[in-house]
């Protein structure tokens, strides 16, 4: 899931919401890395999920 997405809009649906879902869902949300890249670039953005709001 994109950090940026759920910290500024998904949390306030709540976490299993059908918003929250559609989203995840849809893979033209995500890129693929190759995994030892996808790995070091995601440590290095220093960012961390937000709790839900609901």
């Amino acid at each position: 899931m994109d950090n940026s997405w759920w910290n500024s809009t998904g949390r306030y649906y709540g976490a299993k919401s059908p918003e929250v879902r559609e989203w995840m869902l849809d893979s033209n949300n995500y890129v693929l890395d190759h995994y030892s890249r996808n790995r070091s670039a995601g440590a290095k953005l220093n960012e961390t999920y937000l709790p839900p709001n609901k």
